[in-house]
């Protein structure tokens, strides 16, 4: 793994809106599985607080997520291939 991603002292980068907006006409996202109320990209999603790990990912459609950088990156890996499977 690369060493940046353990390394990161901010660990809330936002995703470019043009960037998240290109990726949205493809996708047609419903949900924000990790974001804050300031970064969320999508009217549905979850926070820090509302825990997008123990939350279900299964909202109707596709799910966004740019999850937060450091030593817990593989916790969302793991959740969101588990809700790819249909095992969130």
């Amino acid at each position: 793994m690369n060493s940046a991603l353990l390394s990161s002292k901010k660990m809330d980068w936002c995703t470019p809106q043009d960037f998240f907006d290109r990726l949205n006409e493809e996708f047609g996202f419903v949900l924000d599985a990790a974001a804050t109320d300031k970064t969320a990209k999508c009217p549905l999603y979850y926070t820090p607080e509302t825990d997008g790990l123990s939350q279900s990912w299964d909202r109707g459609g596709a799910v966004f997520c740019n999850p937060p950088y450091g030593r817990e990156i593989g916790k969302w890996v793991k959740k969101a291939y588990e809700e790819a499977i249909g095992g969130g």
